[in-house]
């Protein structure tokens, strides 16, 4: 019977050891489910290592802020962390994390790229140069799609290919959309014509309510059969912008040329920004028909072709 009761009370304790190893390991070693693969965590000098073990939870880096600031702690402390950007190529758990922030182990060496909005594939491509000797322009010219390349400010790596920096900018781009999903079935529209229109309002508008009442012009557009006859494609058919075309230019056979095709373009023309996007996914009734953008800069609307003639003549006036 005493037999009986050690090895009960030894079995109870291996269980209570077992699951508190489980949970150490889990907390310490296992990287969070929702870990944010190949991005760049800032650590500020003289970070607060309380906050610091807050935001690396919320952002999914670490598992648990306790215990980041417990081995943190353990390893030095807030004086041992080493401030600058560290770059997270793969799910790495929250002990190993705590590690290289002491130790200063930034990972690989990264270079600092800001992709403008309405940039498209050809023009993300050129800000890849010779530091960057695994990029193959060609390859990501030929491949990656137009107008779910987010523009954002990324830290790429230098050893970064084609194929690693297109999956880089898309998966931030779904990231990005992720909480639209819901408005973007509701609106009738498939999210390919979303980012088409999206991406000629990019080219086409520069302030936010300018560019849903662009938005709501073109679709308006769309529903009754106008052409678009917007300049901002011509840079798929001669590159030209709105200021070199000339009525020849307006006749090319292409299917990007807006003004002999009725209906989108076969693929976006740019990579356009969140404020575009919600624009087009977000239009703005008017009950004008056309617009134009005059040498001051400004957006004038009119509601019929005459109106619209008579402010070409007076708001693009040749010098």
């Amino acid at each position: 019977m005493d037999t009986w009761s050690s090895l009960k009370k030894k079995l109870k304790y291996l269980g209570i050891f077992s699951l508190f190893f489980l949970l150490l390991y889990t907390s310490l070693v296992l990287p969070t489910l929702g870990f944010p693969e190949e991005s760049i965590i800032t650590v500020e000098s003289g970070t607060d290592l309380y906050k610091l073990s807050l935001k690396l939870k919320e952002e999914g880096v670490a598992r648990s802020a306790f215990w980041f600031r417990t081995v943190s702690t353990l390893l030095g402390g807030e004086r041992a962390m080493k401030a600058g950007e560290y770059y997270l190529p793969y799910p790495q758990g929250t002990f190993a994390i705590a590690w290289r922030m002491v130790h200063g182990d930034h990972g690989v060496e990264v270079q600092r790229i800001t992709i403008p909005e309405g940039f498209t594939v050809k023009k993300i491509s050129g800000l890849f140069g010779d530091d960057f000797p695994l990029f193959d322009n060609k390859i990501f010219e030929r491949v990656a799609p137009e107008g779910y390349l987010f523009p954002d400010t990324y830290f790429i790596p230098l050893s970064a290919t084609a194929s690693s920096t297109i999956n880089l900018l898309q998966s931030n781009f779904n990231k990005k959309i992720a909480s639209l999903t819901t408005d973007i079935e509701d609106s009738g529209r498939d999210l390919e014509d979303i980012i088409k229109m999206a991406s000629i309002v990019e080219s086409e508008a520069k302030t936010g309510e300018d560019r849903r009442i662009v938005a709501g012009i073109l679709w308006k557009r769309l529903k009754l059969g106008i052409p678009l006859q917007v300049d901002a494609s011509f840079v798929y058919v001669n590159g030209k912008t709105t200021k070199d075309l000339t009525l020849d230019d307006l006749k090319i056979r292409s299917p990007y040329n807006t003004y002999i095709n009725k209906g989108l373009p076969p693929t976006p023309i740019s990579n356009p920004g969140m404020e575009s996007i919600l624009a087009a996914l977000y239009p703005k009734d008017t009950p004008y028909l056309y617009f134009l953008t005059g040498n001051d800069g400004l957006m004038y609307y009119s509601k019929d072709f005459d109106e619209h003639v008579a402010k070409k003549r007076k708001y693009l006036k040749r010098s």
